[in-house]
């Protein structure tokens, strides 16, 4: 099991938080953090985390380039480093990806239009079916769409693409959750669901007809502001915020890509630009993230042994 963590960008919180919650794991065999050496250690020094940093020195793998940068001023050069961890993790097909976090807006300048980790991910792999799911505890919440303008959103609910993304949903909850007959609670567009639709949640309720005939489980559509107290194995949420707004008032909350080779994870925070090097970052995320990635990969196998069987 390929266990990498990328670097994130140097001047927010990854590098902090990668010297707080990797010490626990230096006993596991092939984890490796991608990124530079120096730029680790100048940020334990700052942070007062040196005796993390010599704890994990021989897990990191020397990739990136050594920069001058400041904390909570991301930059173009801090923007190449990040993208420089990222492929050559990629590059050295990992089991497990962590990503800790990137700024977008500086990666632009070298790359128009990147839109994050999920769809650059989807993009290498070249995944057409893919989504990005965020976790806490037992919620499992996927996106019909992630980061577009909310006036894009409408265009994009249409019976075909609500339909399948619950299939991909009943699919990942049993490979990667080990659910044999998950039961998966729907979103409607609109608040109320029905009271004021223009006609999507309509399409939204054909979809979950579709897939009940298809035998899957699948209910709604219910409305957002109270679907996720529903005892529920999966969510389908229609945007960004009706899931966001949920996941981030939580702690350790995790976003997982579905529909990779590899198994995708990182922290549901932000570079948190205003208190990187400071020693306050909260780095409980990444160890969620790692103990995750070892638990979903083992139930992948699980899967994929029990489904082999079966075939034969």
């Amino acid at each position: 099991m390929k266990i990498y963590i990328t670097l994130g960008d140097p001047a927010g919180i990854g590098p902090e938080i990668i010297l707080k919650s990797l010490p626990s794991f230096r006993q596991i065999k092939d984890i490796k953090i991608y990124g530079n050496r120096n730029i680790l250690e100048k940020t334990a020094h700052d942070t007062g985390l040196l005796h993390n940093y010599r704890s994990i020195r021989n897990m990191i793998y020397d990739c990136t380039s050594y920069i001058q940068f400041k904390y909570g001023k991301p930059s173009r050069k801090t923007g190449q480093v990040a993208m420089q961890a990222l492929k050559s993790a990629l590059n050295n097909a990992p089991d497990v990806l962590i990503t800790p976090p990137i700024v977008k807006d500086v990666i632009r300048q070298n790359r128009p239009g990147f839109c994050g980790h999920t769809e650059y991910l989807a993009d290498f792999f070249k995944t057409k079916e893919f989504a990005m799911v965020g976790i806490w505890r037992n919620k499992r919440i996927m996106l019909l769409t992630t980061h577009i303008p909310l006036r894009d959103v409408f265009k994009r609910i249409d019976p075909k693409t609500v339909l399948q993304k619950i299939m991909l949903l009943d699919h990942g909850l049993q490979r990667y959750f080990g659910i044999t007959h998950p039961s998966i609670g729907v979103s409607s567009l609109n608040p109320h669901a029905h009271e004021f639709s223009l006609g999507e949640d309509e399409k939204i309720q054909s979809s979950i007809v579709s897939a009940k005939k298809r035998g899957i489980d699948c209910y709604g559509p219910y409305p957002a502001d109270s679907l996720f107290d529903r005892r529920l194995d999966g969510f389908l949420a229609m945007y960004h915020d009706q899931a966001m707004i949920y996941l981030k008032s939580k702690k350790n909350g995790l976003n997982f890509t579905l529909g990779l080779p590899i198994i995708r994870l990182s922290p549901l925070y932000g570079a948190a630009l205003d208190i990187a090097g400071k020693n306050r970052a909260e780095a409980s995320g990444l160890t969620a993230a790692v103990n995750i990635g070892i638990k979903l990969f083992k139930n992948v196998r699980r899967y994929e042994a029990k489904n082999k069987c079966t075939d034969n």
